[in-house]
C-alpha cells in the first residue's frame, strides 16, 4: 500500500512538473537558507562553552561604560580580600609580536598572562611543563605555531626569540583555541617578563587601567555576593578619585552580550544572531506557506479522483493516510535537496560570514530538529487534501457538485498576506540598517584618516623612533609624523584623579581617556586647534592638551597656561582641540588628554606626502623601514582602513539582510507565481468565452493580476507598522541615530507591488493571449 502511494506520489510530481518544481524548489531554497542561517545562530551561542568552568569564569569591568581595561593590583586585591574568588588571572592585550626560532621567523599573534591564566581557561597541556609560565623566560605556543616554527621537530626545551629580543624557552604546548572561542591566541609569554620590560607594570599601580583581570570563582560561590563586593573595590583600597565601580562580565556572555551601560548589559552581538534567528524564521515560514499554498490549490483538482476512489471502497481513513503520506514525500525530497543546497552554499557563506560552518558538525539540536520540521510542514500542508477532500460524499463530487472553494480561497490570500508581509518587513529593515550605517559612515569623525599609515614602533624602531622618522619625511615619503600610544582609532587607556584650578567637591572622580604622544599630534591628524598650540618639541615634555569635551567638564573659560596636575605631575595646557571620534561614532564624545610622553609609545603615524601616489610613498617608508629594521617585516595599517573596520558588524549585518531579504522575495514571488498559474487553469474556460467576448489581453491580464495584488496591498498595511516597531527597538541601542521615514515605507511598498505584478504578469500574460477556441474545449 505504502508503495502505491509512493508511486502516485511520483506520478502526480511528473504530471504537473512545473508545479511541482516550483512547490518543492522553493520550500528546499528556504530550508537551505534557514539552516543556514540556523547553523550561524548556533555556532554564535556555542562561544566559550567549552571551557570547563564556563559557568565560574568572569572579567572585570568597569561597570559606567563596560571599558575592559583594569588596574595592575586589582588580580591580587580581589583574590586576597573577597571570599569566592577561587584564582585570578592577568593578562595583556593580545598583539601580533616577531617570533623567530632558527632561520624561521614570523609574526604571531600572543600576549602576556599569569600561570593561573590556564588553570582558569580550558586551553589544555599537551605537549611538556602542565604548570608552565612560572619562569620570566618560559614561552607556551599553540600546536600550529610550533609547527609553524619548528616543523616536526619537539619544540620543547627549544629556543625562541621575542621580538629579536628576549630568548626564551618553550616549556609547553596547547591545543589551539577552536574557533568559537573569544580568546584567540598563537603563543603565551610569563607575565613576570611583561613587568620586566615594561616600568608601568612594575610600578603595579592603580592608576593605569591598561590591563585586562579575569577570575574564576568557587563552584559554591554566590554570584551577587561576590558582585557586591566587587563592585567598590576600588574605593575600598584607598582610591576615591577613581570615579568608577567595577563589574562581572560572564564568560559564556563574552561573546553576544559585549555592551555594558551604567552597570548594565544592554545588548551587543546578539541583536545580529536575533536578526538572523528572526530572518531564519522568517524565511522558513515564508518558505513552508508557499509549500501548503501550492499543496492546497493542487489538491483541488484532486477531488473527482477522491470522488472515484471512495466509489470503489476507499475509505476515508485510508485517504487520510494517502495524502498525508504524499505531502511527507515531498517534504522529504524537498528536505534532502535543502540539505544538498546548503553543502554546497556554506563555503561561500563561511567566506561572506567569516565563520567556519561545517554540516558535519553541526550539533545535535540541528539534526533533532529536522524530524520534527518535516513532520510539523508535512502534517499542515497535507491538512487540507486530507481532511477536507477526505470528507466529500462520492456522488456529489462525481456530479460536479464540489466546484467552489471559497474558504480555502480565502486562507490562500491570508497565506500570501503572511508572506508578504514578511517580505516587507524585510525590506524595510533592509532600508533601515542601509541608512543607520551610512549615517555613521558618514558622520564627521574630527579628524582626517586619508592618507595616514600606521607602523609599529617594534624591534630597533622602539629606540630609534625619532631618527626613523626623520629618514621617512627626509625620503619625501611623507611629510609629517608623530608617535602615539596607540592607534587614534582604538580606545586606550582611561584616567581618574585629575586636578585642576577652580575644581570642586568630587570632580576628580572624573574619567578621562588619555593618549601619549609628541610633537606635530594635531598637524599630522589635521585636528582643529581651537585654542593655543600643537606640541612643537621636547620643550613641551610637561604640557598637555585636551578637547573639547574635556574643557566642559573641568568649566575653565580661559583654559590656555591652567596647570594640571595628572599622575602627580603638574602640566600646563598649552592646547585646546576638537572632538574626534576615539571609539566608535554610536557613543558621545569622550573627555580626553594630551600628554607630550614618549616613553608611552606605541605606533608611529605618518601623514603620506599627497604629492606622491600612495604606492609611491608606501615604497619610500618601506625602504626606510628596512634600512633601520632589517629583523622585522614591513607591516602597516591605513587609518582610514582601520576606522571602517569599526563597522564590520554593522555592513556585513546590512549585506546579510539584503541577501537574504531578496531571497525572501523570491521565494514567496515562485509561491505567487504557483498560484497564478493555478489561477489561470481554473478559470482558462471563463477567460476563453472572455475573449470571445470581445476582452482585450490587457483586460484579461488585469482580471487575473487584480486577484493577487489586493493581499500585497494587505500585506504592506500590516506589516509597516510591525517593521516600524522592529526597528525602533533596533535603533535605540545607538546614541547617534536615523529617523525611521514614511519614504521608507513607500518604497518597500512600491517594491513589494511591483515584485508582484512583475511575478503575476508572466502567467497573466500567457493566459490572456490563449487561444480561447482551445481554451473551451477544455470541458
Amino acid at each position: 500500500m505504502i508503495r502505491s502511494y509512493i508511486r502516485i506520489a511520483l506520478r502526480n510530481l511528473w504530471r504537473n512538473k512545473l508545479f511541482s518544481a516550483i512547490n518543492i524548489g522553493g520550500l528546499a531554497i528556504g530550508m537551505a537558507i534557514s539552516f543556514m542561517l540556523m547553523l550561524y545562530v548556533l555556532f554564535q551561542f556555542s562561544f566559550d562553552q567549552f571551557h570547563k568552568n564556563v559557568n565560574n569564569i568572569y572579567q572585570v569591568v568597569t561597570e559606567d561604560a563596560g571599558v575592559w581595561t583594569t588596574p595592575v593590583p586589582l588580580a591580587s586585591t580581589l583574590e586576597k580580600t573577597i571570599p569566592g574568588i577561587k584564582t585570578t588571572s592577568r593578562a595583556s592585550y593580545f598583539y601580533a609580536h616577531l617570533l623567530q626560532a632558527g632561520e624561521n621567523s614570523i609574526k604571531l599573534t600572543g600576549g602576556y598572562v599569569d600561570p593561573q591564566y590556564l588553570n582558569i581557561f580550558s586551553f589544555p597541556v599537551i605537549n611538556g611543563n602542565v604548570k608552565p609560565l612560572n619562569e620570566k623566560n618560559e614561552i607556551v605556543v599553540t600546536t600550529s605555531t610550533a609547527h609553524k616554527l619548528f616543523g616536526d621537530t619537539n619544540p620543547i626545551g627549544q629556543l625562541v626569540k621575542l621580538d629579536a629580543q628576549d630568548p626564551l624557552v618553550v616549556s609547553a604546548v596547547v591545543n589551539d583555541p577552536p574557533a568559537n572561542s573569544s580568546i584567540q591566541f598563537d603563543y603565551l609569554c610569563s607575565w613576570s617578563l611583561y613587568a620586566a620590560k615594561e616600568q608601568w607594570i612594575k610600578d603595579n599601580t592603580w592608576g593605569n587601567f591598561g590591563i585586562m583581570t579575569f577570575v574564576l570563582l568557587q563552584p559554591n560561590a554566590s554570584i551577587a555576593t561576590v558582585q557586591g563586593k566587587v563592585k567598590h573595590v576600588l574605593q575600598d583600597a584607598g582610591n576615591n578619585n577613581i570615579n568608577t565601580t567595577l563589574m562581572l562580565h560572564a564568560a559564556k556572555d563574552w561573546k553576544l552580550y559585549n555592551t555594558i551601560k551604567d552597570g548594565k548589559i544592554i545588548g551587543g552581538n546578539i541583536e545580529t544572531v536575533r536578526l538572523f534567528l528572526l530572518l531564519a524564521l522568517g524565511i522558513l515560514l515564508i518558505a513552508c506557506v508557499n509549500f501548503m499554498n501550492l499543496s492546497t490549490a493542487q489538491a483541488e483538482r484532486r477531488a473527482r479522483e477522491v470522488g472515484v476512489r471512495k466509489a470503489i471502497g476507499a475509505n476515508r481513513r485510508l485517504l487520510i493516510f494517502q495524502f498525508f503520506g504524499e505531502s511527507l514525500i515531498l517534504v522529504t525530497l524537498s528536505t534532502v535537496l535543502a540539505l544538498l543546497l546548503l553543502w554546497i552554499l556554506l563555503p561561500a557563506f563561511n567566506t561572506f560570514a567569516n565563520s567556519a560552518l561545517k554540516l558535519s558538525k553541526a550539533p545535535l539540536v540541528f539534526w533533532s530538529s529536522l524530524p520534527c520540521l518535516l513532520l510539523v510542514t508535512g502534517l499542515l500542508a497535507g491538512s487540507y487534501p486530507a481532511l477536507y477532500l477526505s470528507s466529500f460524499k462520492p456522488i456529489k463530487v462525481l456530479k460536479g457538485g464540489v466546484t467552489k472553494m471559497k474558504g480555502n480561497f480565502l486562507s490562500r490570500q491570508a497565506l500570501v498576506v503572511f508572506q508578504f508581509g514578511l517580505a516587507v518587513v524585510l525590506i524595510i529593515t533592509t532600508i533601515v540598517i542601509y541608512r543607520q550605517l551610512y549615517f555613521i559612515q558618514h558622520k564627521p569623525i574630527g579628524y582626517d584618516p586619508k592618507g595616514l599609515v600606521d607602523i609599529e614602533l617594534e624591534g630597533r624602531l622602539y629606540d630609534g623612533y625619532d631618527a626613523f622618522r626623520n629618514a621617512v619625511i627626509a625620503s619625501g615619503g611623507a611629510v609629517e609624523g608623530t608617535i602615539v600610544s596607540n592607534q587614534i582609532t582604538n580606545a586606550g587607556s582611561t584616567t581618574w584623579g585629575l586636578k585642576w584650578p577652580g575644581q570642586e567637591a568630587g570632580e576628580d572622580q572624573q574619567s578621562f581617556g588619555v593618549i601619549a604622544t609628541a610633537a606635530n599630534f594635531a598637524s599630522t591628524f589635521s585636528i582643529p586647534v581651537l585654542q593655543g598650540r600643537d606640541f612643537l618639541s621636547t620643550a613641551d615634555s610637561m604640557s598637555i592638551m585636551v578637547n573639547e569635551t574635556a574643557l566642559k567638564a573641568m568649566h575653565l573659560k580661559d583654559p590656555m597656561g591652567q596647570v594640571i596636575t595628572y599622575n602627580g605631575q603638574r602640566r600646563t595646557i598649552t592646547g585646546v582641540v576638537k572632538d574626534f571620534v576615539w571609539e566608535t561614532s554610536y557613543k558621545p564624545a569622550t573627555p580626553m588628554i594630551f600628554t607630550y610622553n614618549p616613553d608611552w609609545r606605541g605606533v608611529m603615524t605618518f601623514k603620506l606626502n599627497p604629492a606622491l601616489s600612495v604606492k609611491a610613498s608606501m615604497d619610500r617608508l618601506e625602504k626606510v623601514y628596512h634600512e633601520m629594521n632589517p629583523d622585522y617585516p614591513f607591516n602597516y595599517t591605513f587609518v582610514d582602513d582601520s576606522y571602517q573596520k569599526k563597522y564590520d558588524n554593522e555592513r556585513f549585518l546590512s549585506r546579510a539582510i539584503n541577501i537574504f531579504a531578496s531571497l525572501a522575495v523570491i521565494i514567496s514571488c515562485l509561491g505567487l507565481l504557483g498560484l497564478s498559474v493555478f489561477a489561470a487553469e481554473q478559470r482558462k474556460k471563463e477567460i476563453g468565452i472572455r475573449k470571445v467576448m470581445g476582452a482585450g489581453v490587457q483586460q484579461v491580464m488585469l482580471l487575473l493580476s487584480k486577484e493577487f495584488l489586493k493581499p500585497v496591498l494587505i500585506a504592506i498595511l500590516i506589516a509597516s507598522p510591525i517593521s516600524a516597531y522592529i526597528m525602533n527597538n533596533w535603533l535605540q541601542h545607538y546614541t547617534y541615530r536615523v529617523d525611521i521615514e514614511w519614504w521608507m515605507f513607500g518604497i518597500a511598498g512600491l517594491l513589494a507591488v511591483l515584485i508582484a505584478l512583475a511575478t503575476v504578469s508572466i502567467q497573466s500574460f500567457r493566459a490572456a493571449n490563449m487561444n480561447p477556441v482551445k481554451a473551451l474545449r477544455t470541458e
